[in-house]
C-alpha cells in the first residue's frame, strides 16, 4: 500500500496554522505532505524531509513534531503536528507548492483539499485542549 504524509505547523504565538496552495492535481490547499519514495524511510523522516523540500527551513526548527494519527483511504496517510514560535515566511519549492498562508479553522481558503475534513478531525481535538490550557494558565 502506498504511504504519504502530513503535517500541520502552527505558530505558537498566533495559534494559526500553514497551509500550502498545491500546483499540482489536486490543486488545492493542503497541510504539508509528501509520499514516503525513499527506500526504509519512517514516517518521522519523511516529515523532516519534506520539511526542509517544501518551505526550506530546517527541521530542527519545527518543535514538538508528533504524530497524531492515520487516516486510510487508498493509501496510509500519517498525519504530524508541529509547532513554530512565530508565523515564517519561507521560500517555497514552487514547482509543487505556489503559495502559503497562515489561517485558522474559521479563515479556511479555497478549494481546500478533499481530505482536510477527515484529517482534521484528528488535530481539532489537540487544537482546542491547546487552547483550554492557554486560556486556564490566564
Amino acid at each position: 500500500m502506498k504511504e504519504s504524509v502530513g503535517i500541520l505547523i502552527i505558530a505558537k504565538n498566533t495559534d494559526r496554522f500553514l497551509l500550502l496552495h498545491r500546483v499540482n492535481k489536486p490543486i488545492t490547499w493542503s497541510m504539508l505532505s509528501g509520499k514516503m519514495d525513499v527506500e526504509g524511510e519512517t514516517p518521522i523522516e519523511t516529515v523532516r524531509r519534506e520539511i526542509g523540500e517544501e518551505i526550506n527551513i530546517n527541521p530542527s526548527e519545527v518543535k514538538g513534531i508528533t504524530k497524531i494519527g492515520t487516516v486510510s483511504d487508498k493509501k496510509l496517510f500519517h498525519v504530524f503536528i508541529g509547532f513554530l514560535d512565530d508565523e515564517l515566511d519561507f521560500n517555497l519549492d514552487t514547482s509543487e507548492n505556489d503559495g502559503y498562508g497562515w489561517f485558522t479553522e474559521e479563515t479556511l481558503p479555497s478549494p481546500i483539499h478533499k481530505r482536510w475534513k477527515k484529517t482534521f478531525q484528528l488535530i481539532k481535538p489537540l487544537l482546542d485542549l491547546r487552547s483550554d490550557f492557554k486560556r486556564l494558565s490566564q
